[in-house]
């Protein structure tokens, strides 16, 4: 008798790769959102403690 060699059909790999780069679209969306709801509530300085010449004075006056 003949012998009959019986091979397993090997998976593929590129649903495994395309589950990978949704988790990472995924993950990266997520981290944004975080980043940008946290960065609404960073407080501002106020305006009065920015010094910022007046343009109509010289520069004579802005010295003293």
């Amino acid at each position: 008798m003949t012998e009959i060699r019986i091979e397993k059909k090997k998976k593929p790999v590129w649903p495994w790769i395309l589950l990978v780069v949704i988790l990472l679209l995924l993950g990266w969306a997520i981290y944004e959102l975080v980043v940008e709801n946290e960065m609404a509530h960073v407080p501002l300085a106020p305006p009065a403690l920015v010094h910022t010449p007046s343009p109509e004075l010289t520069l004579e006056q802005a010295r003293t």
